[in-house]
């Protein structure tokens, strides 16, 4: 049996940080347990990373590059302070994109890149343990030309990297060619980046359940379906089985499947306030209560007479 000896003080951490954990150094638990120890540190990032570092013996850019890895793992987020400097990797003003990609550099071009910036090594050493391999020049590359041709900043690059390994996509051409895609969507901050991605892999996760459960093997969604889609899962939050719920709906009332159809009954589930599939069924067993008056219950029977009662006869 364990148990813990608190003393006087308590450290609390999320529970994300021992997933996340996995491919943290012992310097990335130092530090993020010197923050959590201390919260007021993390309200002035400056004097908290010069403290934190003077604390553990590290240097200050060991210290910003392990927050950078946290950060980039969704277990710490930014925050702002009023009036109070930013962290960030010192980058040169964003550039025009490129036809075809990104720049490649010299040795000299990438010597000048990291000699600007004093956090460049330890964002490049961030970056490794987040892919969990050593990158070569190639890889570099990439990293130094989403900084200095992009301008884009460290979180933000950890960020994306993260969401490469969430996708199982490891690689740098990947998240060369999706840095590209969302600059060019104007997502250039790690806040819009971290609500579009968290949309991105929401999609991923149900698509393919969608495609199934509606018998489109081949057939694209549409740009209009996506919308549709993406409102379902991003907007309203409903899950698989409310989604199966709409299905069966459209199916039972017009005998085929239909995304367009379905689409009108989940507005109108989001509309009368039901947020999951047994606040649905419940509405079913109330009307079946209030209108059918019988003793049995036929889910398709109840589905089939509210549509008619909210569309019409078909």
């Amino acid at each position: 049996m364990l148990d813990f000896v608190y003393g006087s003080r308590v450290l609390v951490l999320p529970a994300s940080a021992v997933a996340a954990g996995a491919n943290a150094t012992a310097a990335d638990w130092r530090v993020l347990c010197a923050f959590a120890a201390n919260p007021a540190l993390c309200q002035d990032a400056v004097n908290g990373v010069s403290s934190v570092a003077q604390a553990l013996s590290l240097p200050e850019s060991a210290v910003e590059a392990s927050l950078s890895f946290w950060r980039g793992a969704g277990v710490l987020a930014s925050g702002v302070a009023k009036d109070a400097p930013s962290v960030r990797v010192s980058v040169k003003a964003a550039k025009p994109l490129p036809d075809k990609g990104l720049p490649t550099y010299t040795t000299e071009e990438l010597a000048e890149i990291a000699g600007g910036s004093k956090d460049f090594a330890a964002l490049i050493g961030a970056c490794q343990q987040t892919f969990g391999k050593i990158f070569n020049t190639a890889e570099v590359n990439i990293i130094a030309g989403l900084i200095d041709y992009l301008g884009l900043e460290g979180d933000y690059i950890l960020l994306l990297l993260s969401h490469c390994v969430r996708m199982e996509k490891k690689s740098l051409r990947y998240a060369e060619k999706t840095a590209l895609s969302l600059y060019d969507d104007g997502v250039t901050d790690a806040a819009a980046l971290e609500e579009r991605l968290q949309r991105i892999e929401t999609m991923a996760s149900v698509t393919g359940k969608i495609r199934a459960m509606f018998g489109m093997s081949s057939r694209a969604f549409t740009t209009k379906e996506k919308a549709m889609i993406e409102r379902w899962v991003c907007v309203m939050k409903y899950d698989i089985e409310v989604l199966r719920l709409a299905y069966e709906a459209t199916v039972n009332a017009i005998d085929k499947p239909s995304i367009s159809y379905a689409n009108t009954i989940l507005e109108r589930w989001f509309a009368e306030g039901y947020k999951t599939a047994e606040d649905v069924m419940r509405a079913m067993e109330e009307y079946k209560k209030a209108k059918l008056g019988g003793s049995s219950f036929d889910a398709d029977e109840v589905l089939n007479a509210m549509l008619k009662k909210t569309y019409g006869e078909l």
